[in-house]
């Protein structure tokens, strides 16, 4: 049974769900290689033409992958991937957020606000009307605070008085629970960008607050630089270890930017 499952779910709340799990598909559907007539293996999410500066080592997405080097073990560890600092703040943000709700938020804040938004979202050829919970906590010992979305999952903003920080999320998997974490500077993609699967499924009732990401493995890594992803994007199957993709981007790249939009691609 899919672990996000709800007995007899309308389309609109089953749209709802698969929104995060479809925009992080998005952004990862740039890790899909294929190889281009001069034998090359290439990003097919991307524009062919913006890919001179990107070298990609193995592409094998749609099969078992390739064994993977010590240096690159998916797990969260790996001082090739993370640094300490790193390491200690992704440790901790499950037990940060597990017991925030809208008017209580995680330790050491204090409640702001809180507003509900509703907007509808186009995916593929069907809508959904996705609302949310916005709430806004502050800290009492220092100058930080907490933007903190509460929906299908939960995506938490935290940001100091420079706009630096990170922006953590919990999202539904048919598996269980995705955790995606990225570092922002200055209001911007400035770091590391990771996501790690908790592979429990949780039956019909889902809930991030009951994921369980004891010896959970990364599925994606990728470097960004000022909003530029530079350096290595890595993806793994995450139940076998395996390396599916190892590309490397020799220079910055807006990914937004030379993204192509599947929506947009011809029907067959």
């Amino acid at each position: 049974m899919d672990g996000c499952a709800t007995q007899q779910p309308t389309t609109s709340v089953k749209l709802s769900r698969l929104i995060p799990s479809l925009l992080s598909f998005v952004l990862a559907g740039s890790l899909l290689g294929q190889t281009n007539q001069a034998g090359h293996l290439i990003l097919p999410f991307l524009d062919e033409e913006s890919q001179s500066n990107v070298v990609v080592h193995i592409s094998d997405p749609f099969g078992d992958g390739q064994p993977c080097p010590l240096r690159f073990t998916n797990v969260l560890s790996n001082s090739n991937l993370f640094t300490p600092a790193e390491q200690k703040t992704i440790s901790e943000i499950f037990v940060k957020y597990k017991n925030a709700t809208t008017n209580s938020g995680p330790p050491g804040t204090v409640f702001d606000s809180v507003y509900k938004t509703n907007y509808v979202i186009k995916a593929w050829k069907a809508t959904a009307n996705v609302e949310n919970w916005v709430a806004n906590y502050h800290y009492t010992n220092s100058d930080a605070r907490e933007k903190i979305t509460y929906g299908a999952g939960m995506m938490a903003e935290f940001r100091n008085k420079l706009d630096d920080g990170y922006n953590a999320s919990f999202t539904c998997t048919g598996d269980g629970t995705l955790l995606n974490f990225w570092e922002i500077k200055h209001g911007l993609p400035n770091g590391i960008l990771s996501r790690f699967a908790d592979c429990h499924g949780q039956g019909p009732n889902w809930d991030y607050r009951l994921a369980n990401f004891t010896n959970s493995h990364l599925t994606e890594y990728m470097q960004y630089t000022n909003g530029m992803v530079m350096g290595r994007v890595l993806s793994w199957n995450a139940l076998t270890g395996r390396l599916l993709v190892d590309a490397e981007f020799k220079g910055p790249y807006d990914m937004k930017k030379h993204r192509i939009d599947f929506q947009s691609l011809p029907e067959h």
